[in-house]
């Protein structure tokens, strides 16, 4: 295995430097250190990441702290593999450096970042004529208004990259496929825009005001929006609310002829969700949802099944850092906790499906990170478990299509699955994903559709989509009043 040099900006190291440079010694490699010269930001870039500091007040370490240098000899050896972490805008031929939208440098990292967007992120090998793409995702970005947390969220998604980058070919569909891009100069920083970007992203943060509503419909004989890949359809019936909480992640659940809604409730009070359940009528009028189970942490994505003669219910407990499946001791209203099935990961939105005579799962995981950007993969003899991980890391890395959004599907006699499309933010729209393989290998799918919220539901976002007892259910975000005063989405 190759000898690893680490190139680092000599008095600007970091904490993630240190992260991976301890991740490639557990993966067997040997590493070294080199401090050298780096990208000199500008004066006015340093001043806005200050501010933001004094500003948010953000607790706690981050991965872009500054540390003092790092001290680790340097690697001798003949076979060395260069990896450039200066934020220079032109490393040597031969290294392999991060990308930015497909430039090298931090300054077209920061630009990206200005925007409120992230960028396309990428490890490549520096040739004369261009990038050699090792490794790539897109990473999510759960605030859009700070340069600082978007800077941490790339290092966190650099960390998860890089050992992806140093596989050697045909180790495994987590490689991704090499090719060749054209090379593109560095992204110059446009200063005298800084401080109206800055108060634009402060803007956005004290106005936020989402409101999630959940809404159902009639399911459609030709199967809904999964099957038609348009929101064409009936209108949509939304669930009424006090605006003293929000109702999302609609999972329906057909018992003894009637079709129970299951949801999350997040009463702003508390800042805390919990698991509510709503009986549909035969005409689709729901009664008020009750609430039916609460934990030591967050509960969301109320994922209710039917098992070897029990009902269960699997929500997402990534707040507890594990996966807990409860059983029902009398549907709806009582249920136990009978088993974690995994424990020491923030799991999110964990969906379970069929294939192959096997059990897989879907969920997004942390990773030092966002929620929204890594997909792992779980396999299982049985619904039950035991589950483990395939693979040593992530599947996919893509903010745009990675977070589930509901149960997986078969269509036309193949795997269908929706998928939260968090690029321009949570829950922004819906990614209507075809599974093309799933194996202890890895994972691949073919995003056919994207959808933004249908038109008569709030407009902010749309990241659920579920069927059930005839009726297809989705969740929207806006706010929680219009401007006049009325209420947003309302029946």
């Amino acid at each position: 295995m190759s000898a690893v040099r680490l190139l680092l900006p000599r008095g600007a190291s970091q904490r993630w430097h240190i992260a991976l440079c301890d991740r490639l010694v557990q993966a067997g490699r040997r590493v070294g250190l080199r401090a050298v010269s780096g990208a000199e930001p500008p004066l006015a870039l340093r001043l806005c990441a200050e501010f933001e500091r004094i500003v948010y007040r953000r607790r706690g370490a981050s991965l872009c702290d500054a540390i003092d240098d790092m001290q680790l000899a340097d690697v001798d050896a003949d076979d060395v593999l260069v990896i450039d972490l200066t934020g220079a805008p032109e490393p040597a031929i031969g290294a392999i450096a991060p990308l930015y939208d497909g430039a090298p440098g931090d300054a077209a990292r920061d630009a990206a970042l200005l925007d409120g967007r992230m960028p396309h992120l990428a490890l490549a090998r520096v040739r004369e004529n261009g990038f050699e793409m090792l490794s790539q995702g897109l990473p999510a970005h759960e605030r859009p208004w700070s340069l600082n947390v978007g800077r941490e969220a790339v290092a966190a998604r650099l960390l998860a990259l890089t050992p992806l980058a140093l596989r050697d070919p045909g180790e495994g569909d987590l490689h991704a496929a090499k090719k060749h891009v054209a090379h593109r100069g560095p992204v110059s920083f446009v200063a005298a825009a800084l401080a109206a970007r800055a108060s634009a992203r402060l803007s956005r943060l004290v106005a936020h005001d989402h409101h999630w509503r959940v809404g159902w419909r009639r399911l459609s004989t030709d199967g809904g929006v999964m099957t038609r890949h348009d929101w064409s359809g009936d209108v949509w019936t939304w669930l009424a609310d006090d605006r003293a909480r929000f109702y999302a992640d609609p999972f329906p659940f057909m018992h003894e002829g009637r079709t129970y809604l299951f949801c999350e409730e997040f009463p702003y009070a508390t800042g805390k969700g919990v698991i509510s359940v709503a009986a549909l009528d035969a005409q689709g009028r729901a009664e008020t949802p009750r609430v039916v189970l609460e934990a030591d942490c967050h509960l969301s994505y109320p994922l209710v099944f039917r098992h070897d003669g029990e009902i269960w219910m699997m929500p997402e407990s990534s707040g507890g850092n594990r996966l807990d499946l409860y059983r029902a001791e009398s549907f709806p209203d009582r249920w136990v906790r009978d088993r974690t099935l995994i424990a020491g990961l923030d799991l999110s939105d964990a969906t379970p499906f069929e294939a192959h005579g096997r059990w897989w799962m879907t969920a997004t995981t942390g990773e030092g990170g966002s929620s929204w950007d890594c997909l792992s993969l779980f396999s299982a003899p049985g619904l039950l478990g035991p589950w483990t991980r395939c693979g040593d890391g992530p599947v996919l890395v893509d903010a745009s299509c990675a977070r589930p959004a509901g149960l997986v599907q078969t269509i036309g006699g193949a795997l269908w699955r929706p998928a939260q499309d968090c690029v321009g933010g949570y829950g922004k729209g819906l990614a209507l994903c075809r599974i093309d393989h799933v194996g202890e290998d890895g994972f691949r799918q073919t995003v056919a559709k994207r959808l933004g919220p249908p038109p008569g539901a709030p407009p902010d976002g749309v990241h659920t989509l579920n069927i059930g007892g005839g009726f297809e259910f989705i969740d929207a975000v806006g706010p929680a009043r219009k401007r006049d005063g009325r209420d947003e989405g309302a029946p």
